[in-house]
């Protein structure tokens, strides 16, 4: 699934490439599982052409993302309100701009090491499927002006778990407000982005493409604890938990835990006090560290530093006569943790012992004198 990361990668390209430009023609397959306005219409057709009449002719004023979602918002003249396409990958999908490569590798579809080798050696079906267009398991396309050319842009989703949407009104006309509303209501921060409110910068090269925390930052590490401290359930579970941890997923959970040595199935606040300020300190700077750094190389694995999980966390599928070691040698092993699926070394990451409740030495029970009756 994409996470926060590939979503910040996608965001950029989509910045980089049709900022600013007016959609000339859309094309947008009737499904009503990526379209969820269409399961109410009573006419599906007539609801879907609609929608692409709403999109062509408008020019793109901004990219921004949140989590795991992100958004164009679009405006036909100045005068108008602004309307936003707001856009979530699902499990499968994502977004192609023909003749613009992407350096995303999808890790679940073979792309750590052993699977790039093979990747290599297809390069001419690389090549090949370079001019096929629209790819494959296109569900949406629009085509941008861009003087004289254009931009073709396409929404891909092999499994239909995505999910496409247009949001009117006067209540979404700033993000601080779009953030209000449904599905975007209901998400935690992302810790990918800082505390404070940062604009975008007019001339974006790469990098963050959207730090701006819409009005939503990431907790102060005493909120932080307090959240920590008050879930009874398995860290790994909350951090995927997209009401507290916006935009985190699997990969990038295991690359947290790994990284802060925490065991992905701890439940810490049945381990640690109000006073455990080490884990849950540097769990905090660890969830930042991770997100930041994911998301300033747009999710470019090669750009990833050496000593992390994610190359080496995906052949559990794989016979292998030895288990997979990171590059610093420690070797990794497999748990499900509320249904999923994750990776760990058990040489670093062990279970915590339970912690005093306070500071007194533990009361010793006095044994009780037994008097024998004459």
């Amino acid at each position: 699934m994409p996470e926060v990361a590939e979503v910040a990668h996608v965001c950029a390209q989509l910045r980089r490439n049709i900022l600013g430009l007016r959609i000339k023609s859309v094309l947008a397959l009737n499904d009503p599982l990526i379209f969820p306005f269409l399961k109410q219409a009573i006419d599906a057709d007539k609801e879907l052409t609609q929608f692409k009449n709403k999109l062509i002719g408008c020019k793109v004023l901004n990219i921004s993302r949140h989590g795991k979602y992100f958004w164009m918002r679009l405006s036909k003249d100045k005068r108008d309100k602004s309307i936003v396409l707001l856009m979530h990958f699902g499990m499968t999908g994502m977004i192609k701009l023909r003749d613009i490569n992407s350096h995303l590798v999808f890790m679940e579809n073979g792309g750590d090491k052993k699977r790039l080798a093979k990747l290599e050696a297809a390069k001419e079906d690389v090549e090949d499927e370079k001019i096929k267009w629209p790819p494959k398991f296109t569900k949406f396309e629009i085509n941008f002006e861009k003087n004289e050319n254009q931009v073709e842009f396409a929404f891909v989703d092999p499994r239909r778990l995505a999910r496409i949407r247009l949001l009117e009104g006067s209540d979404i006309q700033t993000d601080l407000d779009l953030l209000n509303q449904p599905p975007l209501d209901v998400l935690g921060p992302d810790y990918s982005k800082p505390q404070l409110l940062v604009k975008q910068e007019p001339e974006f090269i790469t990098g963050d493409p959207d730090p701006n925390n819409h009005g939503r930052p990431r907790l102060p590490l005493e909120e932080f604890k307090k959240l920590i401290l008050t879930k009874k359930k398995p860290i790994k579970s909350l951090l995927l938990d997209q009401n507290h941890f916006a935009g985190i997923g699997n990969w990038v959970a295991d690359e947290i835990l790994f990284n802060a040595k925490i065991h992905p199935s701890e439940i810490l606040s049945n381990k640690l006090t109000t006073k455990s300020d080490v884990v849950i300190g540097s769990l905090y700077e660890t969830i930042i560290y991770v997100c930041e750094t994911a998301v300033n190389v747009e999710g470019n694995v090669d750009e990833f530093p050496k000593n992390w999980l994610m190359l080496h966390r995906w052949g559990k599928s794989r016979k292998k006569s030895e288990k997979a070691k990171t590059n610093d040698g420690y070797t990794l092993d497999y748990v499900t943790v509320g249904g999923r699926t994750s990776c760990y070394s058990p040489e670093i990451q062990k279970l915590l012992k339970r912690e005093a409740v306070n500071d007194e030495e533990p009361k010793v029970k006095k044994r009780k004198t037994k008097v024998k009756k004459e």
